[in-house]
């Protein structure tokens, strides 16, 4: 291993003794968000991995942590507080989502009348939202972008009594109720940012639905995307990438102090640089790390020496952003790819022996029953291991919001955050209702999963008693639990 990562060892700072409580509340199904109940409820337990980030930060600089992970450990908010009480924190910090918005601020409001301390709250909702968010009374500071300066630096602020204007990166409220929003906050080398501090969890609950081994955690290599699909935020920030050196300093971490077998990389675009990755894979196996991991990336960017590299290091699957089977939906995407390049590097990761996951979206720009049905029936033909059908849903700060904002002339999460409107969000050029979507997804899935040979082949993947436990569940539900009724009526026998 390398030298001690500069986030392994707390430093003797202005924040030495600061105690610092990060609470991750429990969250389940909500309106506006991309998967179905069933699958959502399904889908695994995941670490938060900017939480755990947030906790390196503090930790390195001088801060007392406490993680309390209450989705994960299924806590009520009486044992949460229990917890909090005991710690006596100086200050809660969170970490908030655009569309699961009010259901983390139920309990940080719940926390704030039981837990009187300052709150401040972080994530890219934060750098969208700000002045919306600082609004509610039992918030008072945010970080809007990246944590590693803006939160040491405001902490040290608020303990020395600084002013907060001179602090960059951060939002706070004056005395009359205005919120000030501070210019951006300079980024850090990536390679100079504190690993996620998860020693401060049980890295033995955590699993993803189709994960085969514990403990698992996920993981990320870099951070923003150079592509411009019109559905995703990353495209807006600039690519950058952690050294294989960096990387694999952590993976080693991982697997040897925590026990972490399985990874989940969940970089928009895992293998951008080829050089990068294939000097990722050539670490791993020089220091004989026994991991298996997953990684998600784009069809462009494959190559058989990538992906054979990555193979022979311990990928077993690979996650690939396919959308849709429809040529003009993907070019409105902003898709550089085509259906014959899917079909051709899907074939060569499966003979390298990798298994293939496809996401697809179902109310894209121009969407029909007829190129829903184009899709899945392209779905079915690429023999794909996994795959996952979601509702497209047009989140703030993607070029699929501004079309919405041109088509309707409303900001609906701005009204949402602000007056706590939940109605359907619209989706952009498509005339599809919510319950159609619904209903084409929830049939896409029992399409895809419920073959015959899909099921046989499926069942001899299963490594372990939980994944089988796991996989009984959610084909029940899926079957259990029909389509919702306000959509028009139609059978299986379309999408034959």
């Amino acid at each position: 291993m390398s030298a001690p990562h500069p986030g392994s060892k707390k430093r003797h700072t202005a924040l030495s003794g600061v105690r610092v409580a990060l609470v991750y509340p429990p969250y389940g199904p909500v309106r506006n968000e991309p998967g179905i109940k069933t699958v959502k409820e399904n889908y695994g337990i995941f670490p938060s991995l900017s939480l755990l980030y947030v906790a390196g930060i503090l930790e390195h600089a001088g801060c007392d942590v406490i993680f309390l992970d209450a989705h994960a450990h299924e806590w009520t908010l009486d044992e949460t507080v229990e917890k909090l009480d005991a710690f006596a924190p100086d200050y809660v910090c969170y970490t908030l989502t655009t569309y699961l918005f009010f259901q983390s601020m139920d309990w940080i409001k719940a926390i704030r009348a039981k837990v009187d301390v300052p709150v401040i709250v972080g994530g890219v909702h934060m750098s969208i939202y700000p002045r919306e968010t600082l609004a509610y009374p039992e918030l008072d500071y945010a970080v809007t972008g990246e944590g590693e300066r803006a939160l040491p630096d405001l902490l040290t602020a608020l303990v020395k009594g600084h002013d907060l204007s001179d602090v960059r990166g951060i939002a706070y409220k004056q005395p009359d109720g205005r919120v000030v929003v501070t210019p951006k906050a300079p980024d850090v080398p990536v390679d100079d940012a504190p690993f996620p501090a998860r020693h401060l969890i049980d890295n033995s609950v955590y699993f993803s639905f189709i994960s085969q081994y514990r403990n698992f955690s996920c993981f990320i290599t870099s951070r923003g995307c150079p592509y411009k699909c019109i559905f995703c935020e990353q495209g807006s920030k600039p690519f950058r990438a952690r050294s294989p050196e960096n990387v694999v300093d952590e993976l080693e971490l991982c697997r040897k102090e925590f026990g972490i077998r399985e990874l989940d990389f969940f970089d928009s675009s895992f293998t951008i640089r080829k050089d990068r990755v294939i000097g990722i894979c050539d670490e791993i196996k020089r220091r004989n790390l026994d991991i298996v991991w997953a990684a998600r990336t784009r069809v462009d960017c494959i190559t058989d020496d990538v992906l054979s590299a990555m193979r022979s290091a311990g990928c077993n699957r690979i996650y690939y952003g396919i959308e849709s089977a429809n040529r003009e939906v993907l070019q409105t995407l902003k898709k550089s790819t085509s259906i014959e390049m899917y079909r051709d590097v899907l074939a060569r990761t499966k003979a390298h022996d990798i298994n293939t996951f496809g996401y697809f979206m179902v109310g894209n720009p121009y969407e029909t029953e007829a190129t829903i049905r184009q899709t899945i029936r392209f779905a079915l033909e690429l023999d794909l291991d996994y795959a996952q059908f979601s509702k497209v849903t047009p989140m703030p700060a993607t070029e699929m919001y501004t079309l919405l904002l041109k088509e309707t002339g409303r900001d609906y999460w701005r009204e949402h955050i602000e007056s706590g409107s939940d109605e359907d969000i619209p989706r952009p050029l498509c005339d599809m209702t919510d319950a159609e979507i619904q209903r084409w997804c929830r049939l896409a899935y029992l399409r895809f999963y419920y073959r015959p040979k899909y099921i046989a082949r499926a069942a001899k993947r299963l490594k372990s008693r939980d994944e089988l436990v796991r996989s009984v569940k959610t084909a029940w539900q899926m079957v259990a639990n029909p389509p919702r009724q306000d959509a028009d009526s139609a059978g299986m026998e379309v999408l034959a």
